[in-house]
């Protein structure tokens, strides 16, 4: 092997080659020379002169002439099996063998030429494998990300493009590959935003609809690609769905809104009452006693109200499954039945119970079940006309507790069944005023259950009733 000391002072590839390259055209130029043409240099000029006195010389002439020549053959013959061996370090190289030690350790041309091109390859191959790390890891980045990115050259054509935005455009990257975005994916609005970005070199941002029958928005941004000395590239298209944060961006308005609407309702109706007992209707004591009443029921609306959102509040603060402790159903029932029966009796509602025994352990704290069983069946008996009846039924499933809340009361229109549980939705938001209903009880369900693992489904049909089903996880032992 080549010593250290010499692979310090090893040229590069290229330089050893082409010295060697002139290293041999100087040999072979040599031998020429003196081998052949001083030999017949010589001929010419003595064999006149020479030739008539001297013999035998013109023979000894002829004898240096052939054997010169015999040299020169044999340098060539030389020199060819050195270009063979060359070719074949070359191949072996190709071939990713790398080149023969026995080679690369020879002093002369061939080793030489051995270790400048084995030096030459191993370059070139640490560069490719160092290229081929680079793109696998841009590849993977690039089909990691949830955002559709696609990539442009300066005239528009598509380069590039991950799984996200094949999803997005519905369209499949092998296919479109080299074409104009607007014949891959008929879209003016994106078309338009992807040549605004090209012709001005500045980053363009828009939401818009990619699809007109599919309620999805997307926000599109396009930024323009540049080299080092500012040629422009090409373009880098970003495309992010944004549709369920332009519908938490909804929620969130609609929620103050109502939290607003809510909590002034009750403090305009307490001012309002206030300043008539204060401009001289305390004189009246039936007057005074009747607007007290109606102070007071307003005040407990409005804590109900600040209370149940505190309560929302700490449940949505909590994130995954949360297990505060573990209940038995059938003792939580009753409870309820005991708290809620009168209220049933003031309307002639029949509430009945039917739990099933030996029920297994439940993975909520009795606060938390006992809030998820008052919420539905208050609600039920709210809800329900004078003479119905309120149905409350535990059993078990598959590894689970089923516990389903039934009425016949005036029911939910089917297209307020989704939005059911949501914050301050009501149907009928005049009569749930009415009936003291803060709008929150069923969120506060729903967030309740889906925090032990469990979920809730609702049934319903106007005029007939409706049933309301938790599903509840059995808890670990």
């Amino acid at each position: 092997m080549v010593n250290n000391r010499e692979a310090e002072h090893r040229p590069s590839g290229l330089a050893g080659l082409l010295a060697l390259r002139y290293s041999l055209q100087w040999r072979i130029t040599a031998a020429f020379v003196v081998l052949v043409l001083l030999p017949i240099s010589w001929l010419y000029f003595f064999t006149l002169d020479v030739m008539e006195t001297h013999p035998g010389l013109l023979a000894t002439l002829f004898f240096f002439f052939a054997f010169s020549t015999g040299v020169v053959f044999y340098w060539s013959g030389q020199l060819a099996k050195t270009l063979e061996e060359y070719t074949r370090v070359v191949h072996r190289l190709e071939a990713g063998h790398g080149a023969c030690h026995y080679l690369m350790d020879q002093p002369d041309e061939l080793g030489r030429l051995a270790r400048a091109i084995h030096q030459t390859v191993e370059t070139v191959r640490t560069k490719i494998h160092q290229l081929s790390q680079d793109k696998t890891k841009f590849e993977t980045i690039l089909e990691s990300m949830i955002e559709g990115v696609v990539g442009f050259d300066h005239m528009g054509r598509i380069l590039l493009m991950n799984s996200a935005a094949e999803q997005m455009l519905r369209v499949q990257s092998e296919r479109v590959r080299g074409k104009l975005l607007l014949e891959a994916f008929r879209h003016r609005e994106l078309e338009g935003l992807l040549t605004q970005a090209l012709n001005t070199g500045k980053a363009q941002k828009k939401q818009m609809q990619l699809w007109p029958n599919k309620p999805q928005t997307f926000r599109v941004q396009v930024v323009p690609v540049w080299t080092d000395q500012r040629r422009l590239l090409g373009a880098a298209m970003v495309i992010d769905d944004v549709t369920e944060v332009r519908r938490l961006e909804q929620m969130r308005t609609e929620f103050v809104a109502n939290v607003s609407h809510e909590l002034r309702t009750p403090l305009t109706s307490i001012k309002g009452f206030v300043e008539t007992l204060l401009d001289g209707a305390l004189d009246d004591t039936k007057v005074a006693r009747r607007f007290l009443s109606i102070i007071n029921e307003e005040t407990q609306r409005l804590q109900r109200l600040i209370e149940d959102l505190l309560q929302l509040s700490r449940i949505e603060s909590q994130l995954g499954r949360v297990v505060e402790g573990q209940s038995y159903l059938e003792p939580e029932i009753q409870r309820v039945r005991n708290l809620l029966e009168p209220i049933a009796a003031d309307k002639r509602i029949a509430l009945q119970v039917d739990v099933e025994t030996n029920l297994p352990l439940l993975p909520l704290s009795p606060d938390n079940l006992k809030q998820v069983l008052v919420n539905l069946t208050e609600n039920a008996i709210k809800y329900t006309p004078e003479g119905g009846q309120v149905s409350v039924r535990a059993t078990r499933g598959c590894d689970s507790v089923i516990l389903e809340v039934q009425d016949t009361g005036i029911g939910i229109p089917e297209e307020s069944l989704p939005r059911i549980f949501e914050r301050f939705y009501r149907v009928d938001k005049a009569r749930s005023r009415e009936l003291g209903g803060t709008g929150l009880g069923l969120a506060i369900v729903k967030h309740i259950i889906e925090r032990s693992g469990g979920r809730v489904t609702v049934q319903s049909k106007v005029g007939v009733g409706s049933t309301f089903t938790v599903t509840f996880p059995v808890a670990e032992e």
